[in-house]
């Protein structure tokens, strides 16, 4: 019988330590909360990348920032409750060329921004003259007034209309955009590729930055077989004859290139 209460003793001392445990790690909690919320900022870190990409700096973010804040009001000496973080980091996600977003407070009163930009691998130049960017995802984003990407231009007979955020949807948009997205994982293709042309019939043209050459790419079926028979004819056709000895060259056929002059 003693045996039992003697267990029944330490099962309940076991309990009440944990509840004390729990207790005073809640306590803890709610204290350094209402320590946060009521600590000023004491700086405000901006980092924005990829650093090649300059839709966005640092000063262009604290520009956003501002819009966030109670009027007339800077981050530095602010509260920290006073600022609404989440609708910071919701705002930053929304701008046209951000990826993502994140924004947090730490334990030392520092505000912290880590804007991720999108990172554009196609301009679109359509029928219409209207223009717009196409991401490494497929997703269409509108052209910068302070920056402009170096990267490939489509024209010529595509109709994909733009809408803001909006994913590649055409059979002639899909072909591009996956010509593109080759491109842009081949250094050697990157550097020389400057110009998507679709003609009328939805064949593709490829223009390089060097050479008068136009490349007859046909569609986007076959594409790294395609690429590495270029690749083959440029190290070892072009190097020997010349950048200008052929007016175009077609990769369509199977298992050879056929030039003409």
């Amino acid at each position: 019988m003693k045996a039992n209460w003697k267990i029944a003793l330490k099962k309940l001392a076991r309990i009440f330590a944990w509840v004390c445990v729990i207790g005073f790690v809640l306590f803890a909690l709610a204290f350094s909360h209402k320590q946060a919320e009521t600590a000023l900022c004491a700086k405000v870190n901006v980092r924005v990348y990829p650093a090649e990409i300059g839709f966005y700096n640092r000063q262009k973010i604290l520009e956003q920032l501002r819009k966030k804040l109670p009027e007339d009001k800077k981050a530095i000496g602010l509260p920290l409750g006073e600022i609404k973080i989440d609708a910071i980091e919701s705002h930053l996600n929304d701008l046209d060329f951000v990826e993502s977003a994140d924004v947090f407070a730490d334990m030392h009163g520092e505000l912290n921004l880590t804007v991720k930009q999108r990172r554009p691998i196609l301009r679109v130049l359509r029928y219409d003259g209207t223009q717009f960017y196409v991401d490494q995802y497929g997703i269409k984003m509108p052209l910068s007034e302070h920056f402009t990407c170096r990267v490939p231009i489509a024209n010529g007979n595509i109709f994909e209309r733009f809408e803001k955020s909006d994913s590649v949807y055409s059979f002639v948009g899909n072909q591009v955009f996956k010509i593109a997205s080759y491109v842009d994982k081949h250094p050697f293709y990157k550097a020389l590729i400057e110009q998507i042309f679709v003609k009328a019939d939805n064949e593709i043209i490829l223009v390089p930055k060097i050479g008068k050459q136009l490349i007859v790419f046909g569609d986007a079926n076959d594409i790294e077989i395609k690429f590495k028979k270029l690749l083959a004819f440029y190290r070892e056709g072009l190097s020997r004859i010349g950048w200008s000895k052929y007016k175009t060259i077609d990769l369509r056929f199977d298992g050879q290139v056929i030039c003409k002059k």
